[in-house]
């Protein structure tokens, strides 16, 4: 399964020759490839993964690129500079995720407790394959870690929960949902974060609002898990229509516009970046 990629992650790399010297040209790329079609939740993981990838690599193609100018313009103040972007964009970074990584269609009840000994920490270790997904707990006398991950094939959702049983009560920590909505269109959401982002027939990027929350968190039982069409739509309306003040951390994009928010102690920052300005770095041989 694969990792989801670092944001400096290179997709491609060519190699050419200059003066007789290979020289290393690095490519980035933030098409959209699904090469995992797999009615299963490790399918649905690597597809969610993809599109990540491409949402993380579109944003930082253009916030870099945008910094980079400035640099150019101001070597020793562009960290001055307002319109400087510090903040690296790191959308739905769920530590807790990265368990699902070693689980595969060979893991059952017998084998999963050496498969996750190191992971468990001596705890005890009960694995449970479920229609479309599974639970892997780790469990100790005074804690419970609970990994249960779910698959629903006619929406292809996923759902991801991590949560902690500390008696005498529990405590959800971390949950993902993903979801393919109609077209080239996915909806994804967090504790702390939801998009919706539109691909087109080739894998390009039309639009996307990422939009994370400054205060509080979304709750689970808010699921976009094996949704109806009309949740789908009610989704994309709330994350479209969500206040600025609501978050500290947003990310718009539409007709080849970065659009960069932040909101600190109620003032609203916002840096608008042309795509067309940068196009030399987006390369899609």
């Amino acid at each position: 399964m694969k990792k989801i990629l670092a944001i400096l992650s290179v997709l491609c790399l060519v190699f050419t020759a200059s003066c007789g010297k290979p020289e290393h040209k690095i490519i980035y790329r933030d098409t959209l490839i699904i090469e995992n079609t797999e009615k299963t939740f490790e399918g649905a993981l690597e597809r969610f993964r993809a599109v990540l990838n491409s949402l993380t690599m579109r944003v930082y193609l253009l916030e870099d690129s945008h910094n980079k100018a400035l640099e150019q313009e101001n070597p020793g103040g562009y960290f001055r500079d307002p319109n400087y972007i510090p903040r690296a964009f790191a959308p739905f970074g769920l530590s807790s995720l990265e368990i699902c990584d070693k689980v595969d269609e060979s893991v059952d009840s017998e084998n999963a407790a050496e498969i996750f000994k190191n992971d468990a920490d001596g705890a005890s270790v009960i694995f449970d394959r479920q229609d479309g997904g599974y639970t892997l707990k780790f469990m100790s006398e005074t804690l419970t870690r609970i990994y249960e991950s779910s698959y629903d094939e006619s929406t292809d959702s996923l759902r991801f929960v991590y949560s902690q049983e500390t008696p005498p009560q529990d405590k959800n920590i971390e949950f993902l949902e993903f979801a393919k909505a109609e077209g080239n269109s996915y909806a994804i959401q967090s504790n702390k974060a939801r998009c919706f982002i539109t691909f087109d027939d080739d894998g390009n990027t039309v639009s996307f609002r990422y939009a994370e929350l400054g205060a509080g968190e979304y709750s689970p039982d808010e699921s976009i898990f094996a949704p109806s069409a009309a949740a789908l739509l009610s989704f994309r309306s709330n994350v479209a229509e969500g206040k600025k003040t609501d978050y500290d951390n947003i990310r718009e994009y539409n007709e080849g516009v970065l659009t960069h928010i932040e909101t600190v102690e109620g003032n609203i920052t916002e840096i608008q970046i042309y795509s067309d300005l940068y196009a030399s770095v987006f390369v899609y041989e």
